[in-house]
């Protein structure tokens, strides 16, 4: 890929659920009575539709990298914000190598939360209790409290959780959190909370693995062999270079701000996210007044997360 530096805007795709959280249908401008569940920051996948702002047009991803010579096979990671109020189903995806051994083309999906916001009585469910048999996985439907066998741990503004391949995991409450992810769209599902889709009980048995939760902050980055998210915390005049010399996405969630990349000037309002092709040296501008910016749903916490690989 060439590597001269350039700058771009990414248009997200939304996703309405039927467990979608509020928090993000303003931003997506949705009027539909299902809620906003995904916002999709960047993906190649065809069913996530990312597009990028470039030349007065807006490119699909893969189209985009194909002119500036991407020779990989997929992109290396794919960015979400999920907003919830009801339960995600309990689910575990594969890793690459259960990918191959069941016959799925791609790889695995390995994801990570950053936990942007949750109430009070929201609960992330995180792998089997030490202690618990996998056959009880596939007699949950018959069970009054089906996830009193996970690992139950209370997500509070800030956490960064890494669920592995073959991690069983579910959240109740309303949360909202920023996801990266391989590329890649399989998802397993153990128990769906009486909504009648299809299990996939056997997959997600036979892509168990260690079920011991892990769990981080942001005041360090997330490094992982896959991929890697950096925070940083708004300082009016502070100047950051990026990671990669490949391409970083940068994601903005704060009150609106300038922000200076190798000398182009961007205005970013929370949720805006732009993709550097090259390292760049990135600086803040000033940013507006909280009462300016004020929205009950979405939290103001002044930080610029870079992913890349």
């Amino acid at each position: 890929m060439s590597k001269a530096s350039a700058a771009f805007r990414l248009e997200p795709y939304a996703v309405p659920k039927p467990w979608g959280g509020g928090h993000l249908d303003l931003l997506a401008h949705n009027t539909k009575p299902e809620k906003i569940g995904e916002y999709v920051l960047f993906s190649e996948l065809p069913q996530f539709p990312v597009r990028v702002i470039s030349g007065g047009q807006a490119l699909l991803l893969p189209d985009f990298f194909a002119q500036h010579g991407w020779s990989r096979d997929a992109l290396p990671f794919m960015l979400k914000l999920l907003s919830t109020k009801d339960s995600l189903s309990l689910q575990n995806h594969p890793s690459d190598d259960d990918a191959r051994a069941l016959g799925l083309p791609g790889g695995g999906k390995f994801e990570c939360w950053s936990i942007l916001d949750a109430d009070p009585s929201a609960r992330a469910y995180l792998g089997l209790k030490q202690g618990e048999d996998a056959a009880v996985l596939r007699s949950l439907e018959n069970e009054s409290e089906p996830l009193r066998h996970f690992n139950e741990i209370h997500p509070q503004r800030g956490d960064v959780i890494t669920l592995i391949p073959g991690l069983v995991h579910s959240t109740t409450g309303r949360l909202l959190f920023y996801e990266i992810q391989q590329t890649s769209d399989y998802t397993f599902r153990i128990y769906d909370f009486g909504r009648g889709r299809e299990l996939h009980l056997d997959q997600a048995i036979f892509c168990l693995k260690d079920q011991t939760p892990q769990k981080q902050s942001m005041q360090t980055p997330l490094l992982t062999e896959k991929f890697q998210v950096h925070y940083h915390t708004y300082t009016a005049s502070k100047t950051i270079r990026t990671g990669s010399e490949d391409f970083s996405v940068l994601t903005w969630f704060g009150r609106p701000v300038e922000l200076t990349l190798s000398g182009e000037n961007f205005s970013l309002s929370w949720g805006d996210s732009l993709l550097g092709l090259g390292q760049h040296d990135c600086q803040f501008g000033e940013a507006q007044s909280l009462s300016a910016a004020a929205h009950p749903d979405l939290p103001m916490i002044d930080v610029l997360f870079e992913a890349f690989a």
